[in-house]
C-alpha cells in the first residue's frame, strides 16, 4: 500500500474514502466495502485522513489514538486499500473552503471519480462541507457518491467514542464486536530486564508510543502473531510493581508454546479477554504462582470461545 503524507502530490482514477479512521471499527470497515466494489472498475481505492488527528489542534491538547499511524497502515493494507493519504493537518488546512476541498484536492489532486463518505461527514472550513454538498458537485466534475448510514449495534450507533469508553473499562470483548476484529498493539520487540526469564515466565516487551490508548492495566488473554504465526499467551499491561516499578506502561506478552529469542521482530498482539487488574505482590515466587493462575485461566479461557 502507498502511503503518502504530503500536501503535494498527484493520483489518478480514483475511489475514496474520507474520514478520521481511529478505530477503523464496523461503520469505518462499511465504507471501505463499498471502495472494494468500486476498484472493479480499474480504479485506485484511497482513503485519505489527516496526519494528526484533527482534534489535537483544534481541541489544543493532544488525544490519544485507538490505533497508531503504523497500526492503521497494516489494517488499511490488509484490507485492500491501495492509497493511504495522511495529508498534514494545520490552521491552514482547516481554513480550507469545503468547495475548494473538492475542486483542488478531492478532484484536482486526487483525480476522484466516486466517493463514500458517512452521512454526518463534515469537512473543510467551519464544516461546511457534508455529502448534500459533494452530491450538488457531483455532475460538474463527474463523480459518483455514496452516502452511507452510521452502523448500530445493539441498537447504539458504532463509534470510535464508544470504542473508547468501552477499551478505557476493559470490556475487551465489546471492543473487539464494535471494531470487527481484535483490538491490538503493534511494535518491535524491546529488551527488558529479563526478570521474566528467571521466574520461568520470559516476555515479549513493547513499549507503546504515548498517543497510544492502553486498556486499563493488568493482565489478558491474547494471541500474538510473529512471522505470520499464531501464538496464545497471556498479556500484562503496566509498571510491574513487583520488580522494579517503571514509569511508562509496557505490554509485556508470555507465550504459551514459543521460546525463541526474537529482539527487534516486527510483532502484533490481539487482546480478547481482561483477566485481572495489575497487582503488587510481597515477593517474585508469589508472582510467579499468580502467574501460573492466570496461565490456567487464559487456556481454559480459549477452550471456551
Amino acid at each position: 500500500m502507498e502511503y503518502i503524507s504530503a500536501k503535494e502530490f498527484q493520483l489518478h482514477n480514483t475511489c475514496v474514502t474520507l474520514g478520521k479512521f481511529d478505530g477503523i471499527h464496523l461503520g469505518h470497515r462499511r465504507l471501505l466495502a463499498e471502495l472494494a466494489d468500486k476498484k472493479k472498475n480499474g480504479w485506485k481505492s484511497v482513503v485519505f485522513t489527516f496526519d494528526f488527528h484533527p482534534g489535537m489542534l483544534l481541541a489544543g491538547k493532544e488525544q490519544q489514538v485507538i490505533y497508531t499511524r503504523e497500526e492503521k497502515q497494516a489494517i488499511l493494507a490488509k484490507l485492500g486499500v491501495d492509497v493511504l493519504v495522511a495529508y498534514p493537518f494545520s490552521k491552514e488546512t482547516a481554513a480550507i473552503p469545503a468547495e475548494d476541498f473538492i475542486s483542488e484536492i478531492l478532484v484536482g489532486q486526487l483525480d476522484m471519480r466516486w466517493i463514500a463518505v458517512g452521512k454526518d461527514n463534515r469537512f473543510g472550513h467551519n464544516r461546511r462541507g457534508d455529502a448534500t454538498m459533494l452530491s450538488q458537485y457531483a455532475a460538474q466534475y463527474e463523480y459518483g457518491v455514496s452516502a452511507v448510514d452510521k452502523v448500530r449495534l445493539d441498537g447504539d450507533i458504532v463509534s470510535s467514542t464508544r470504542i473508547r469508553e468501552e477499551l478505557l473499562d476493559g470490556k475487551i470483548e465489546q471492543v473487539n464486536r464494535l471494531l470487527g476484529a481484535p483490538y491490538h498493539v503493534r511494535g518491535s520487540v524491546e529488551h527488558g530486564r529479563r526478570i521474566g526469564h528467571t521466574i520461568g515466565v520470559p516476555t515479549l516487551n513493547l513499549i507503546p508510543p504515548a498517543e497510544k490508548l492502553l486498556p486499563p492495566r493488568g493482565v489478558y488473554a491474547t494471541k500474538t502473531w510473529i512471522d505470520g504465526r499464531e501464538y496464545l499467551g497471556m498479556t500484562n499491561i503496566g509498571v510491574r510493581p513487583t520488580v522494579g516499578e517503571q514509569e511508562v506502561p509496557w505490554v509485556e506478552t508470555n507465550l504459551f508454546d514459543y521460546d525463541q529469542e526474537c529482539y527487534g521482530a516486527e510483532v502484533c498482539t490481539d487482546f480478547y479477554h481482561y483477566l485481572r487488574a495489575e497487582q503488587r505482590f510481597a515477593n517474585v515466587e508469589q508472582l510467579k504462582q499468580q502467574l501460573m493462575q492466570d496461565r490456567e485461566a487464559i487456556l481454559h479461557y480459549f477452550a471456551s470461545v
